[in-house]
C-alpha cells in the first residue's frame, strides 16, 4: 500500500523518514503505484487532488477519512509549501502548479 496525503503528518505511532523529493519522482511513484492498484488516496482537497492527477495522470479521490497505517507503509505527500493565511478560503484558493512540494515518507510502527 502506498500513502497518499496532502500534509506532513504523523497519523500513527512510529518512526517517520521523510525527504523531499522533486515534482518528477513524485508524479513517478504515484503512476506506478496506482498502476500496481496499490494508491490508496486521503487527498482532502480537490484542488490538490487535481493537481496531482495533472501532473501524474492517475485518478486521484477525495477522502476526508483519518488516515490509516497498518504495518510499514511507503507515504507520499504532495502539500501546499506555505500555510493558508485565511482558513475560511480553504476550498477557494487556486494555487498553481509552483505552490506545491513534494516528498516521500517511509513509516514503521512501533513494536
Amino acid at each position: 500500500m502506498i500513502v497518499l496525503m496532502n500534509s506532513a503528518m504523523m497519523p500513527a505511532e512510529g518512526t517517520y523518514t521523510l525527504r523531499r523529493i522533486s515534482r518528477a519522482l513524485f508524479a513517478h511513484l504515484v503512476a506506478k503505484a496506482h498502476q500496481r492498484g496499490e494508491l490508496v488516496s486521503y487527498i482532502g482537497y480537490p484542488e490538490t487532488a487535481q493537481h496531482i492527477e495533472r501532473i501524474s495522470g492517475a485518478p486521484i479521490p477525495i477522502s476526508r477519512e483519518q488516515t490509516r497505517l497498518d504495518g510499514p507503509t511507503t507515504l507520499l505527500v504532495c502539500k501546499l509549501a506555505y500555510r493558508v493565511a485565511d482558513p475560511g478560503s480553504k476550498g477557494k484558493l487556486q494555487p498553481t502548479d509552483g505552490d506545491f512540494e513534494y516528498f516521500v515518507a517511509d513509516y514503521v510502527p512501533l513494536q
